[in-house]
């Protein structure tokens, strides 16, 4: 009886180490494989604008803590150029292992719009991770460019007849677009010129080369304080804290008028909702991590943890308001 009662107590055992292996085994390949196995290749967030700018910025900050919380290493692979659609091109191709990222901003919805046979869906081809954060712009000025603000080079414009040129990241980037919006809702012809990024615009508006780029805070600050260029005009709701000598557009003459940037993380749209979550998770614990934080406010950066959602309407009530816009004016890359 004792034997029967041991050999049942036998089998029973091995079932449940059987079935204890099974669970681990489909739950070890539920996960994706760098969260299997901690030497995986080195994980890229890409960007679609140089080194220096402020996108270039927030990606490094972001790979530095997600190094630190997701145990591998993240590096950032600048690829500028085409209205950053080489970089969104690369990652929407790129397999869905959760070792390719995309670093957009806010004209990444409208881009369909703007070059209808991209060889990708900027809104199809990816999964939303989440918001980073928002950030307002400053429009800056060479200082030989009549007036003490916005409304003032504006009136100037129009009174001698000659056009004003603004220096954008690319054809279809949030400057850009934005500029377009003043030029249709001031009536002042404004002439587009477009560089790679903001810093290569900013540097022609230093030597004069062209009247006005938009900047963000972190980009136009330091310039500001040394004299090269001279703010006209902030594109938020309200003057910000760090410049409250500078008004804002609406302030200008152009009521209403509000634009904002933000900066947002895909992933290509294949990725599994496991992977996802990880980063969404890691995402907000940077952006509420203190020190993190801190470090994106100084970048003039207000961090906006969320879920993925908040991004997914986010970039489809952008993707309205920019397309119109685009049709509208027949805004075309050059």
């Amino acid at each position: 009886m004792n034997r029967h009662r041991d050999a049942f107590a036998l089998r029973r055992s091995a079932l449940a180490s059987a079935f204890a292996s099974t669970v681990a085994m489909l739950a070890l390949a539920a996960m994706p494989a760098w969260a299997q196995d901690p030497g995986a290749r080195v994980a890229r967030i890409v960007v679609g604008s140089a080194a220096g700018a402020s996108s270039d910025t927030v990606a490094r900050l972001l790979a530095e803590s997600f190094t630190r919380t997701l145990g591998r290493h993240f590096i950032v692979d600048n690829k500028p150029g085409a209205s950053s659609n080489i970089a969104a091109d690369l990652v929407a191709k790129s397999p869905p292992d959760g070792n390719q990222l995309l670093l957009i901003y806010n004209a990444h919805p409208a881009v369909g719009a703007l070059f209808p046979h991209l060889p990708f869906d900027p809104i199809k081809d990816f999964r939303s991770v989440g918001m980073v954060g928002t950030t307002p712009y400053v429009l800056v000025a060479t200082p030989t460019l009549p007036g003490r603000d916005l409304g003032e080079a504006l009136a100037q414009a129009k009174a001698v007849g000659k056009p004003l040129t603004f220096g954008s990241t690319g054809a279809g980037s949030p400057q850009h677009l934005t500029m377009e919006r003043l030029r249709k809702e001031s009536g002042v012809d404004i002439t587009m010129v477009h560089y790679k990024g903001g810093a290569l615009a900013a540097n022609d508006v230093i030597a004069g080369h062209v009247n006005m780029a938009l900047a963000t805070p972190s980009l136009a600050l330091p310039q500001l304080k040394a004299g090269r260029v001279k703010a006209l005009a902030v594109t938020s709701d309200k003057r910000l804290p760090e410049l409250p000598q500078v008004p804002t557009v609406t302030e200008a003459g152009i009521r209403g008028f509000v634009s904002v940037g933000w900066f947002a993380l895909l992933l290509p749209a294949a990725t599994p909702d496991a992977v996802v979550q990880r980063y969404n998770d890691a995402l907000n614990t940077a952006l509420s991590n203190a020190p993190f934080k801190d470090r994106f406010e100084a970048q003039g950066i207000t961090p906006t943890p969320g879920a993925p959602g908040v991004l997914d309407r986010q970039m489809q009530a952008d993707a309205k308001i920019w397309t119109r816009l685009i049709k509208e004016l027949n805004i075309t890359p050059e």
